[in-house]
């Protein structure tokens, strides 16, 4: 086992740059019995828990779920927001916002290896106020090789920019669900202002023997707002971080394991830096109650000690340590799909100064009401209590919460049509950029044409 982990740690220093998409399973031993045998995913080995696997739960309902397809596509979208001047005034500017968005998409699965890339650039223009119309980037990456019958190397990056935090997936609420702590923390967000975001993950992942296994990852983010003018009081981070764990499984669907995590995130004031350090060991529990080709639910447990460094000079270094947790579902069903999320532990960056105890709520809902037919809910709830009061440069704190609505129809094979509603509100007293009128409701309807053609066959 410890030749294993040492070609493990050799592997991943050799690539970086790449990122974790797993969640998937390693090996090839016999499936439990009471398992389906036609599932190929559920059972061509252990599968990677939900805390450590780095990947979203599942969101694709029914006939959705496919690949060796390649996807070309443009969405035209028209909006309503009652206040594009969000933080920056006590009166509310409303604003009609169109778009257009080409889309390019890839999703590719061999025996060895699994590719998804997706690339829609896009451009907004607002109505009348035309401060923030730009060119926006959204693109998107998943790959995950499979050197032998029991490792999987995977890679994911992600890349967005945009004037407006609603130009992305699940509008406002942050994106797909997460068996673990967040990728990035919610922080304090600036609605409509120019922000650059990135974020990389790169694991690999052995099963070490039929019910063991090893796994290391490296993880990379990136918050950047080009223009400090329109974020008052909120600041440019980046973040990078390792971590190793080891899993155990003790009966056919459930799994016992822990983990060592360290992270380090910096925010860049105007005259000094605001770091924070964290070092966590955490262990986790995780239970698959069903586990078949039309249901799979699991449940998942992780906490323990997290000791934290926060610094920023020119006054001294605080050091802590606090218990963390995380508690996460997932429940995916032929027609429906509904994951959630709940962590408490201390965060830094998310354009805020100094380190934070977040707690943290995030939900998607999914539903297919008919073959032509799905609805879809989203919501992020995060509170944020300042733990560096003393230090120079910090905010109190404050809480988000944002919501999404929609509902998609297929009108035709090749045309979608998608309504929805948006709210977003925040309350961060010592903000400049939202220490005015910071919410924001949107209510929009989008046409997306897609020609879809299988590869590989």
């Amino acid at each position: 086992m410890i030749t294993r982990l040492c070609l493990i740690l050799a592997l991943l220093t050799a690539i970086p740059g790449w990122s974790q998409a797993t969640g998937t399973e390693t090996g090839t031993q016999a499936p439990p019995a009471d398992e389906q045998p036609d599932n190929q995913v559920a059972n061509s080995g252990m599968l990677t828990p939900p805390p450590v696997s780095g990947e979203a739960y599942a969101v694709a309902t029914g006939d959705e779920v496919r690949n060796n397809y390649m996807t070309l596509g443009v969405t035209a979208v028209v909006g309503y927001d009652d206040n594009v001047a969000a933080g920056y005034s006590t009166i509310p500017e409303s604003d009609m916002i169109y778009s257009i968005w080409p889309t390019v998409s890839l999703d590719k699965n061999t025996l060895r290896i699994r590719e998804q890339i997706s690339y829609s650039p896009g451009f907004t223009f607002y109505e009348p106020t035309n401060l923030h119309n730009e060119s926006d980037q959204n693109a998107a990456m998943n790959f995950e090789y499979h050197p032998a019958a029991t490792a999987t190397i995977s890679l994911q990056d992600s890349f967005m920019r945009s004037s407006s935090l609603f130009n992305q997936a699940f509008g406002a609420t942050g994106g797909p669900v997460t068996g673990g702590l967040p990728a990035q923390v919610t922080g304090a967000i600036a609605t409509f202002a120019d922000r650059i975001s990135n974020s990389a993950n790169a694991a690999l992942n052995d099963q070490a023997g039929e019910n063991e296994m090893l796994g290391i990852s490296a993880q990379y983010s990136l918050l950047d707002y080009p223009d400090a003018a329109q974020v008052i009081g909120l600041y440019n981070s980046t973040s990078y971080g390792g971590s190793a764990f080891g899993s155990e499984r003790f009966a056919s669907r459930q799994y016992l394991g822990g983990s060592i995590q360290h992270s380090r995130t910096v925010s860049y004031l105007k005259t000094t830096d605001s770091a924070l350090q964290s070092d966590n060991l955490f262990g986790f529990y995780t239970i698959f109650l069903r586990n078949s080709p039309k249901s799979v639910v699991s449940v998942s447990v992780t906490g323990g000690p997290e000791h934290y460094t926060a610094e920023q000079a020119p006054q001294a270094s605080l050091r802590a340590w606090v218990p963390a947790l995380t508690a996460a579902m997932g429940w995916q069903e032929h027609l429906w799909t509904l994951a959630a999320n709940y962590s408490h532990n201390v965060t830094a960056g998310g354009g805020l100064p100094g380190a934070y105890r977040e707690d943290s709520l995030h939900v998607l809902f999914r539903r297919e009401l008919a073959p032509a037919w799905d609805v879809n809910l989203s919501g992020l709830y995060a509170l944020n209590t300042n733990v560096t009061p003393l230090f120079q440069f910090s905010q109190p704190g404050g809480h988000t919460y944002t919501i999404s609505v929609s509902a998609e129809h297929m009108v035709t094979r090749n045309l979608k049509a998608l309504f929805g509603y948006d709210r977003m509100s925040e309350s961060y007293s010592g903000v400049g950029a939202l220490s005015k009128f910071p919410n924001s409701n949107r209510e929009y309807g989008s046409i997306t044409w897609q020609f879809t053609r299988p590869i590989g066959r």
